[in-house]
C-alpha cells in the first residue's frame, strides 16, 4: 500500500514506472554507508573443543574461518594465537581480500613457525584463538587489539571515521600424544 502512495505522489508512465525524483545535494550530504561489522558464520573443525595430536606425523585438523561481511569490498585480516595472554605475540596475519561474495573463508597461517607450534604443544589443554577484522590491525599490546580504519572524505570536504571490527573464535583443543 506504501508503494502504491509513493509511486501516486511521483511520475509514473505505464513502460517505465514510477520516476522517483532526485535532488543530488541532498544525496551528496548523505554520509557514506556506514561500515558493516565482519561476523564469523563457521569454523573448521566446526566444534569448539576437539582433539589435536602433538606431532607433525600424525593426521590433525586444519583450521579455517567462514566469516561474512556485507562490505564485499572489505579486505579481511587475521591474527591467530596459541594460548593468548598478554604477552603472548600473534603469528603472522594473514589477508583475505575480496571476492565480491558476503561469504569467503580465512584460513589459519600456514608458516611453519605456526604449525611446528602447534604440533609441539605439551599434552594437555590448549586455546587456538582466531581473531578476524576488517580492517588493519593497529596495536597487539598487553592482550589488546585494536584496528583503525582510514578516514573518508565526503563531498562537501568534511572528514568523517568510520569503526573498524573484529570478531574471534577460540578452539579448545585437547592436545594427546599421536596414538
Amino acid at each position: 500500500m506504501a508503494g502504491l502512495l509513493l509511486c501516486a505522489l511521483t511520475v509514473c508512465t505505464p513502460l517505465l514506472g514510477c520516476l522517483i525524483p532526485q535532488d543530488d545535494q541532498v544525496i551528496a550530504a548523505l554520509p557514506p554507508k556506514r561500515n558493516s561489522p565482519p561476523r564469523i558464520v563457521g569454523q573448521a573443525p566446526p566444534t569448539p573443543r576437539t582433539t589435536y595430536y602433538s606431532s607433525s606425523g600424525c593426521p590433525n585438523k586444519t583450521f579455517s574461518l567462514t566469516v561474512e561481511d556485507e562490505d564485499t569490498g572489505d579486505t579481511l585480516r587475521s591474527l591467530w594465537f596459541i594460548d593468548v595472554s598478554p604477552s603472548a605475540l600473534p603469528y603472522a596475519p594473514t589477508k583475505t581480500p575480496p571476492n565480491g561474495s558476503k561469504q569467503r573463508a580465512v584460513g589459519a597461517p600456514t608458516s611453519l613457525s605456526f604449525t611446528n607450534a602447534l604440533s609441539n604443544l605439551a599434552s594437555g589443554t590448549h586455546l587456538l584463538t582466531a581473531y578476524v577484522a576488517d580492517s588493519e590491525f593497529d596495536e597487539v599490546s598487553n592482550g589488546v587489539i585494536n584496528v583503525t580504519r582510514p578516514p573518508v572524505v565526503l563531498p562537501t570536504g568534511e572528514t568523517v571515521t568510520d569503526d573498524g571490527y573484529i570478531d574471534s573464535f577460540t578452539w579448545v583443543l585437547d592436545v594427546e600424544p599421536c596414538p
